[in-house]
């Protein structure tokens, strides 16, 4: 079920996309934090996985631009994957992201693993068939962890920052190490079986905030951002070493 805050954007979403695709859209999943039972008004937004048979063009993609840009939350936009049965089972180069200048940023083999297990169908069937390889989803959660903590500017990352980049990190170490599928707040809550008990603070601090605590478990900025770095590079230290 989805939460009530987007009911009313997702409702409207649909109703244009049967309107400009009519008898075209074999199924529409909620994927991400939604499908996951994990949605945060202050930090998600809105994911989904258009199935078009056939697939949906680019002039009828951007037909629903506007639609699309309804779904966003507090500036965040929403994020969706327009593609077929064929490419979701894996066939790749076939379907609307093909064609498509940019390919979405959902098409990945995260959102494969979660359509394969925890997809929330809005429209079609419960159970798609999808083309999913474990090895592909721990090597690409390595790699995009490996981005992400290279990718910092040291205690310049911004406050609100914080939050998004301990979980995500959790998560993405989780997959690499595991090639389990967790939600941002329960890769927060589970992933000290793979680091010190020492982050149990910045943890408990980063998945509070998520699910809407407004006080932190720190004095100040400076120290949760120190935990916050030293944790990531511990997360991708026990990530490197399950790979060798």
């Amino acid at each position: 079920m989805l939460p009530g805050v987007v009911v009313g954007s997702v409702d409207a979403y649909l109703r244009a996309l049967r309107r400009h695709t009519p008898d075209q859209v074999a199924a529409v999943y909620a994927v991400g934090s939604l499908a996951l039972a994990d949605f945060s008004p202050k930090y998600s937004n809105v994911d989904l996985v258009v199935v078009g048979d056939p697939p949906l063009t680019p002039l009828q993609v951007m037909g629903l631009r506007r639609a699309q840009k309804r779904l966003a939350r507090a500036g965040r936009p929403a994020e969706v994957w327009y593609t077929s049965w064929a490419e979701v089972a894996g066939d790749a180069g076939i379907g609307a992201d093909a064609v498509l200048a940019t390919p979405s940023p959902l098409a990945t083999p995260m959102t494969r693993a979660l359509l394969r297990q925890d997809a929330l169908a809005l429209i079609g069937p419960d159970w798609p068939v999808v083309g999913y390889d474990d090895a592909v989803f721990r090597a690409w959660c390595s790699a995009r962890l490996d981005a992400l903590t290279t990718d910092r500017k040291g205690l310049l990352v911004m406050r609100r920052a914080i939050t998004p980049l301990v979980l995500e990190a959790s998560r993405l170490a989780q997959g690499a190490i595991t090639g389990r599928l967790y939600s941002k707040s329960a890769a927060g809550e589970s992933v000290g079986i793979i680091v010190s008990t020492r982050y149990r603070r910045i943890l408990t601090d980063a998945v509070g905030y998520r699910r809407g605590a407004r006080t932190s478990m720190y004095w100040g900025p400076f120290e949760r951002k120190y935990d916050a770095l030293i944790l990531l590079r511990d997360l991708r230290e026990a990530a490197v070493g399950a790979r060798s």
